[in-house]
């Protein structure tokens, strides 16, 4: 199951950034469709990909926008406000995050559990907040609101197809106090993505960059959380697939998805039917031309 879905993951990469080097995501001239270990390429208008079971509508990834979040700087306890681009694969029903942090630049996706998962956790955030119920000590609240499974890819350049690779690492979501910029101490919604190991054959490439994911803490402020959330909103997704396969007549993967938001094909009645034995109706006079109106006077004079 791991492996189908790196297949699919690097399917979606590999067309986006293709899509990138032309003018828009709409002006693909090709897409990768991966068979066993071999990478054939092929028109747009070839076989579908194979399917994955979590698809929404057969759509390239969707640009939803750019939020702003901190990471911890590099040999030092303070943090550095970034901002990561953040999009979503109707494919693979997933939102991922694109971001370089340090030397290598990753996307850290986010199927629907762990959406749903990231929103109840903060919703508790605000609660504690807003209680005055949060706690300074980092080993107790970096991982108070559970432990997820995640999905990522890195590497070197983003337009580096055989260096990509891929690993699961284990997110904690909680909370941690850091320094502001004025110099006191506030709590930072935060998700911690640990270290996690490559998955096998997933470069193509054995100069492949580091074949461990780096150690990754994100911290949101709560403006900037509220943010992501409504990103991760199902509402809001499904609706931003609507609204994009309507303007493009993409056609979904569930005929059911949509409730059939569009008007039906309009119905024949019973009374519009000719019954069998009535006549078709004339055809309407055509214009006659000189020639035959000189004609049909000759012969009336007759």
């Amino acid at each position: 199951m791991a492996n189908r879905f790196i297949e699919l993951v690097f399917f979606h990469s590999l067309c986006y950034i293709h899509r990138m080097i032309h003018t828009s995501f709409q002006a693909c001239s090709g897409v990768l469709v991966i068979a066993g270990v071999a990478l054939l390429f092929s028109s747009c208008g070839s076989s579908p990909p194979r399917q994955n079971p979590n698809m929404i509508a057969d759509i390239n990834p969707i640009e939803i926008g750019t939020i702003t979040l901190q990471f911890d700087k590099l040999l030092s306890s303070s943090i550095e406000t970034k901002e990561a681009k953040v999009f979503f694969d109707p494919r693979i029903n997933a939102v991922y995050l694109t971001f370089k942090y340090q030397t290598l630049n990753y996307l850290q996706y986010w199927d629907k559990p762990n959406r749903e998962a990231f929103i109840a956790a903060f919703e508790r955030y605000k609660s504690d907040y807003n209680a005055a119920a949060l706690i300074a000590k980092d080993s107790k609240s970096r991982a108070i609101y559970g432990e997820l499974q995640g999905m990522t890819v890195w590497s070197t350049l983003p337009s580096s197809f055989s260096e990509r690779v891929s690993a699961y690492p284990k997110i904690h979501i909680g909370y941690s106090f850091k320094k502001t910029s004025s110099g006191q101490l506030a709590p930072y919604f935060s998700t911690l993505q640990l270290e996690a190991k490559a998955e096998a054959d997933s470069s193509g490439s054995d100069n492949a960059p580091t074949k461990t994911s780096l150690r990754i803490r994100m911290y949101y402020t709560r403006a900037q959380a509220e943010t992501l959330a409504a990103y991760f909103d199902d509402n809001f997704l499904m609706g931003l697939v609507r609204d994009f396969a309507k303007s493009r007549d993409v056609i979904s993967a569930d005929d059911d998805y949509f409730n059939r938001a569009e008007a039906p094909a309009p119905q024949i009645q019973a009374d519009d039917i000719p019954a069998p034995d009535d006549p078709p109706d004339d055809p309407p006079d055509e214009p006659a031309t000189e020639a035959e109106a000189a004609r049909r006077n000759n012969a009336a004079t007759m």
